[in-house]
């Protein structure tokens, strides 16, 4: 698959400079076995392409995996990403300590801490699906428009499904808000289909859609992939030099690029 080179080659240079400077740490390694997780091919070369940062422009992530962030640094952007999820911020902190351009910040995005309009593009990697609590993914949707100067961009990834539902899990996989069904397992995450898809968007105002696609990889090995992680997890790059990029019916990621009003 194309478009994916520049990713790996940033995560292959994260890891070898933390190992050099630092010694042995478990997301330097992975950087190194795993410079892709195949599970994001399909939308972290989509989103680079998308957001088509100029340099010294400003991009606000939430919580998206983090070398999107480190390889938009790299193009010139400057990029302050936020995640509720402390450990993963000290990590990347580390991992990125000599990357100029690049914020790593602690918070819920469904209140961020900065002014209106103070950024110039948005971005958002499969997460607002775990955003908790009813209408926790229109929030922070609302939140990152709000952020961004009119005419700005927001790509936005998604993972979806012929119908729309909620997955739960005996354990909270990241921040446990309480959240949990009536077997008293924990929320994980949203699936979206057409529907949801226009509920989210039609639900914050000062966004237009601009673009929306569901894609899939073919061979698709979504199913398994998520049955055995993290088993398949070191296929990465086998994966992406072989497998193709399908859109249409029967995809199970649905890649959705927004402009601010």
């Amino acid at each position: 698959m194309r478009g994916y080179g520049e990713l790996y080659r940033t995560s292959l240079g994260l890891g070898l400079g933390h190992l050099r400077r630092h010694g042995y740490a478990r997301e330097a390694v992975i950087r190194l076995v795993v410079p892709l997780d195949p599970s994001r091919y399909l939308e972290l070369p989509w989103a680079l392409e998308r957001l088509d940062v100029r340099p010294g422009e400003s991009v606000l992530d939430l919580a998206s995996p983090k070398l999107l962030a480190v390889t938009l640094a790299r193009k010139g952007a400057l990029v302050t990403t936020v995640d509720q999820l402390e450990s993963e911020i000290e990590v990347w902190r580390r991992l990125a300590e000599r990357e100029p351009g690049l914020r790593f910040l602690v918070g819920d995005g469904r209140a961020l801490p900065f002014a209106d309009a103070s950024f110039d593009h948005a971005t958002s990697i499969s997460v607002l699906e775990h955003v908790a609590g009813n209408g926790g993914d229109v929030a922070a949707l609302a939140e990152l428009a709000r952020c961004i100067r009119p005419g700005g961009r927001a790509v936005i990834t998604l993972p979806f499904a012929p119908e729309a539902w909620v997955e739960h899990r005996h354990a909270p996989a990241y921040v446990d808000h309480g959240e949990r069904d009536d077997q008293g397992r924990a929320f994980f995450q949203r699936w979206y289909d057409e529907a949801a898809v226009t509920r989210l968007v039609d639900g914050v105002a000062a966004l237009e859609l601009v673009e929306s696609s569901v894609a899939r990889m073919q061979p698709n090995l979504s199913a398994a992939y998520t049955r055995t992680f993290p088993l398949l997890v070191p296929l990465g790059p086998v994966f992406g030099a072989l497998a193709r990029e399908r859109r249409g019916p029967g995809g199970d990621v649905v890649r959705i690029l927004l402009r601010r009003r």
